[in-house]
Parts: structure tokens; sequence; C-alpha cells
């Protein structure tokens, strides 16, 4: 026998009072006044002992009634059914529902959803007079306002509102939160109903604590949707997107690797993959991929604008289509701002380049700053420094290391005409170290030793060669000013002939030899023009691909130092919809808390002055996708690590008939009602046995 009220029960102290009344008044003689012994005679000894005994069953009526109205209200219940005597224990249930986007494969018996809705309406409609339920989405956060509702009408549209969601479902939360809740119920059942299609994923437990949950005795029903299903479900879903590029430009292709899974029993032969960029499809390619098994896709195309491009790939419809599509982003930089800093020699072959690759469209706005302007030009005007050579101060470089903190970018070239002490100040304190001079004869130039061939900078450039560090064509080298300092790229024998450092938020590269004739051939050579073409796109692009986010999970957006300050920010979601959001200034930069990240797709936010800054992609777990099921031991055993060994685990396998089998399950009667009948027998027995005590004593 349990009690429901266990507290009540110290009022049984009570009972002791008509005892201790019945022992004071034995301790009272009564005096009867008489004239003679003749009296003595008539009272018969007989009538004494019923008198006594009378006194004594009213006294153990008076303590049963008060033992008997303790116990009422202290609400006892037994595991056994008394369907006459007692009144049928109450139900507290939370019912966890799996609404994550697996739920919407259809099978045999229906959309595996609307399966689990109509399991929780028949949940629903079986509950009894005082019994009382609350319905919680395991999509949905921890901190969710549920309570426990007597108000079917009030669960059903509760229910009636429930939709599948991109968000994974997580068990372990869903489990705390009906531990919490039913913590506060004084009804003797109390169950949590699972209802769920048992993928693996859903027994997340990174946020599992070491209390044990329900400390109070609960039975678990597991109700699986879809577990024993014969229907062949043809999916294939994405694993993850690898953008290859890392220069990006209109007009050249931006190569993507997909991973791609067959969750199905079953081969599947000529699917096709699309490549969207802003909405438009731009590539198309097919695949055979066995059950089971996964695929690497490679598709490529050419973006034909410039800008925030929102991309995804698509897989043809199947029996999940909310994984068909990947999210992914990048930008494309308008022409980019350029500084060329230098005299009219140094500059000379660098304008080449340009007014060369700007004969069809400009690839760069390009402003011409002479050394000696320097103090006075607004940096954070431009993209990109291009130094070529001049008379540099040490001002001069601290305004631009900080520049550089903040984001911008420089491509550096030696300079003899800066003193040696400046400008070897200038390369250390953007990375570089110290200055190393290298000298070469005229008859014995020097050349490349190796290069990075797989460095973003030559990305496409030496395609064909087998060799990442194989020497391409090298210009003849007399005399260079090699750094000691950064990740060198190309290599000369004694030294660096080109280098990359990054400092704070921004990106550098030092090139060794001056950009004219006087210490090298390397302007006549091919790879200079694509080294300036090419830098101006590395170096100006910062970052240009997207950020990856799972969809439900907040996220701190860092803003590049360059475009951040206090404010709010226009960010616009997948749908074209604008809003605002107000950035945080922190020590390390301004940092934009986005959540609430529930429509997927690529979000895209702005500066103040109305330029793109950052794109953000929101896409599924991948392993939402994988429909294999958890075995029932599995589910059993992953439970049992969670909860106190109060709980009780049970499956019901047809969903069809949950009240029939959790009826069989239910054990308990309540015997308050009991308890009270016999209370109010007591009462009555008193109340006849006293008022013919109080006769008969009247007549001794």
């Amino acid at each position: 026998m349990q009690f429901l009220n266990p507290l009540v029960l110290f009022g049984l102290v009570a009972a002791s009072i008509p005892v201790i009344l019945h022992l004071l008044n034995l301790r009272k003689l009564k005096t009867v006044e008489f004239s003679t012994l003749r009296f003595l005679k008539e009272l018969q000894k007989t009538k004494i002992r019923r008198l006594k005994l009378r006194q004594i069953i009213l006294l153990i009526l008076r303590t049963l009634l008060i033992i008997l109205l303790v116990l009422a209200y202290a609400r006892p219940t037994i595991e056994s059914s008394l369907p006459v005597l007692g009144s049928k224990a109450k139900t507290s249930a939370v019912i966890l529902i799996d609404n994550s986007f697996s739920m919407d494969v259809s099978d045999e018996l229906g959309n595996r959803l609307t399966q689990a809705r109509f399991a929780v309406q028949s949940i629903i409609e079986g509950m009894n007079e005082g019994d009382e339920a609350t319905i919680i989405q395991l999509t949905g956060k921890e901190n969710t306002n549920n309570s426990l509702s007597r108000n079917i009408d009030l669960l059903k549209q509760d229910l009636s509102k429930i939709k599948y969601s991109y968000v994974s479902s997580n068990l372990s939360t869903g489990l705390r939160l009906a531990s919490k809740l039913l913590a506060q119920s004084f009804n003797l059942n109390r169950e949590v109903y699972i209802i769920s299609d048992a993928q693996r994923n859903i027994f997340n437990n990174e946020n599992k604590d070491s209390v044990r949950l329900f400390d109070k005795p609960t039975v678990i029903y597991f109700v699986p949707i879809g577990i024993n299903s014969k229907s062949e479900i043809l999916n294939l879903s994405f694993d993850s997107i690898n953008v290859v590029n890392r220069i990006f430009q209109k007009g050249k292709p931006v190569e993507v690797e997909a991973i791609i899974r067959n969750n199905s029993n079953k081969d599947i032969s000529s699917a096709i993959v699309s490549m969207f960029f802003n909405n438009e499809r731009v590539s198309q390619r097919t695949l055979d991929i066995a059950a089971n098994q996964v695929r690497t896709l490679s598709i490529a195309a050419e973006p034909r604008q410039s800008g925030a491009i929102r991309a995804y790939l698509e897989l043809d419809e199947d029996a999940l289509n909310a994984d068909n599509k990947r999210y992914f982003g990048f930008n494309i930089p308008a022409q980019p701002n350029v500084a060329l800093i230098g005299s009219q020699s140094d500059v000379s072959y660098i304008s080449k380049v340009f007014n060369a690759a700007s004969r069809q469209e400009p690839v760069a706005s390009v402003k011409y700053v002479h050394p000696s302007e320097l103090a006075g030009t607004e940096l954070s005007n431009y993209e990109l420094l291009i130094l070529a050579g001049g008379t540099y101060l040490k001002t001069d470089f601290n305004k631009i290391v900080q520049y550089v903190r903040n984001g911008g970018s420089c491509l550096i070239f030696a300079d003899d005409l800066t003193t040696p002490d400046i400008f070897n100040y200038g390369l250390s304190i953007l990375g570089f170290g110290n200055i190393k001079q290298l000298s070469f004869s005229e008859s014995n130039p020097s050349s490349f030793s190796s290069v990075d061939k797989v460095h973003p900078l030559f990305e496409g450039v030496f395609k064909g060669t087998t060799s990442s560090k194989a020497i391409a064509e090298s210009p003849k080298i007399y005399k260079a000013f090699s750094s000691t300092g950064g990740a060198s790229i190309i290599e000369i024998p004694g030294g660096s002939f080109l280098s990359e450092s990054k400092v704070g938020e921004g990106k550098v590269l030092y090139c060794s030899v001056k950009p004219s004739t006087t210490w090298s051939n390397f302007p006549l050579t091919g790879l200079f023009p694509t080294l300036i073409y090419r830098s101006t796109f590395y170096l100006s692009s910062r970052d240009g691909i997207g950020i990856n986010s799972i969809v439900g999970n907040p996220v701190m957006l860092s803003l590049p130092k360059m475009f951040s300050s206090s404010g709010n920010y226009k960010i616009i979601d997948p749908n074209g919809n604008e809003f605002y959001q107000q950035a945080a200034v922190l020590p390390n930069g301004t940092v934009l808390s986005l959540a609430n990240l529930n429509i997927l797709g690529n979000y895209v936010v702005f500066s103040n002055q109305g330029k793109a800054i950052s794109l953000l992609s929101v896409n599924p777990l991948p392993s939402e996708s994988y429909l294999q099921p958890a075995s029932e031991n599995e589910i059993k055993k992953i439970i049992e690590t969670q909860v106190s060994k109060l709980t009780h685990i049970r499956f019901i396998d047809d969903s069809r008939n949950i009240v029939q089998s959790v009826q069989r399950a239910r054990t308990g009667t309540e015997l308050w009602q009991l308890f009270v009948i016999l209370a109010i027998l007591c009462a009555i027995a008193e109340m006849i046995v006293a008022r013919n005590t109080k006769k008969e004593s009247e007549g001794v």
C-alpha cells in the first residue's frame, strides 16, 4: 500500500485523544448520596459490566473514526484492482511526440507524423475523469512552458497545431521536461509516452547530467512509429558540402564536392543532382549509388554576377523531400577598390596588367597614390593596397599595419628607396621578420626552387602538374630582399621569393623583388600578371565562403572589423524577409547573436553601408536522414542510463491500440472512498452506542 499524501499520516497522533480522555474519566469518582445500604443491592453486576463494555466500544469507535479519516485524507492506494470498493487511480501523463522531419516519411499505414498524431489522440481520448496530460514536441527547447491539463479539448487543440520541424528531436531534453512536470503531480499513475520513429539521433545525450530522472514510480511507454514497416523507402540525402574554391570571380568556375548518402536498402541509379545559384539552375549531374553507401560527387558552374551568391544542391524527389537540398553560399566581391602606391617607374608593369585585364570588364577600381600622399590617404576606402615602391616612413607602416589588422590586405614588393631600417621595421610588424639581402650574378641568376601550387593564389593555374611543389616557369633573379618570416609560397635558393602573413583579420603578401626589371625579369614572365590578377581577388575576397550552421542552433557571428560598429545590421532571411539585429561590441570585435534560425536556407548580413559582409547557410542535421531505427534493446539501455530505478520502460508495438495496451499494463486502486465509508459507519455506530450508553447510565 502507498499513500499519495503521506504527510497527512502525522494526523494519526490525534487518535490518541479518545484514549487520553477515557483514562482521565476513569480517575474521576462520582459521589452518589444514599440513606441506606439497600440501594446497593439494587445495582446489578451485569449492568455495570455492560456499561463498561459499551464505554470500551465507544473508545474503539472514536479512535477508529479518527484513524479512518486520517487514512482517507492520506489517499491510500494498492496495486491490485478493487472495482467495487475502490476508485480507479488517477493518471498524470506526459506525451513526447517526435515531430522532426524524418516523421514526414509515408509507409503502408500512411504518413508517420499522422500516425503519431492518431496515437496521441487515442491517449487523450482514453483519459478518465481526474486524469491530466500534456503534449511536448521533442524538437522544442528545454525552457518550453508546458503544464499538465485535464481539459481534453485544449489538448486536442495543441495536438492539431503540431507540424514537422527541420530541427532534430532530442529525447534527453523531453525526458527532463517530463520529469519536472511529473514531480509536481499527486496522482498515483505517472506515465510518459514517447512516440517516435526511433531514429538513433534522438538519443543524443550531449546535454545529459548526472542526476537521474523521475524520483517517483513512473512508467515510460515507447511507441515506435514505422519500426515494423515492410515498405521499401528510397531516400538520398546530403551528408556535407565542401566548396573547393578559395578565390571567387565572376565568370570563373566554382567547384563543389558533395557527399551523398543512400539511406535505402536498394541501389539507386541515375539520380539527378542539380546546382542552383540565386535560384537559377546552373549545373546538373547524375550518379549511381549502392544501398546504404556514400559517394562523393564533384559539380561546378560559373557564377554570372558578383555579390552574395545564395547557392544550393538539390536531389530529385524521393520518400523524404525535406533533406533533398543542401545550402551553401559564397561572396564574389564587386570591383575592389585598389590603391596602387609607388612611383611611375615602379607601378608601370602593374598598371599594364590591370589595363590588359580590364579590356573586357574592369577587374578593379585602381587609384594611383604617390608614397608622399600615403599619410593623408583614408585606407579604409580600399580593399587592397599594392606597395610597389617608394620612400616610406615609419608612420606609414604603422598606419598600414592598423589597416591590415582591421581586415585590410596588402601586396608588398621589395623596395630599396626606403631606408633599410624603416623597411625592415615595416615588414617585421607585418609578420615577415627581418630582411635578408640576396645577390646573384648576371651569368648565374637565381630561379625558383619550389612553388606551392595548391595555394589558393594559384588555384587552377597549374592544372595537369603532378607535384604540388614542382618548379614552374621561373624568372631570372639577380637581387632579392628575402623575408625570414611568414609562410613561404615560392622559394629560391637561400630564402623566400613570395610569402604570406596574416595580421589580425587581414592578409599580406610579400614579393622579394621589385615590380620592375632592375632586379629580375619577373615582370616579363607569364607568372607576373597571374600574381597581380589573382592577388587582387585573393586578398580582397575576405573569407568568401559563407558560414554553415545546423537549423535551430544559435549562432554568434563575428563581423569583419572593417565593417563592424555598434547599431543594427540588416539581415535578409531565406524567404526574402528583412529584419534588423543589434550588434554587440566586444573587446575582440563586433558580434551578432542570431537565434531561432528555424528556416533552412541562406541568410545574408549587410553592413550599415548596404554591403553584403557575411553569409550564413542553415541546413538540417545530416543524421536526421538516417532512417534505420534503433532496436528495443538499444532504446531501453539508453533510457535506463538517464532514469532512476523507480522507472519502468515498456514498449507498445501497435500504435493503433495504445489505450488497450496501457489499460492492461496499468495497476492501482485508490482506497480513500472505502475509508470514508468506513469512517461514516463508525460515526453512526458511535452515535447509536453513545445514545444507549447514556440512557442506561441514567438508569443505574
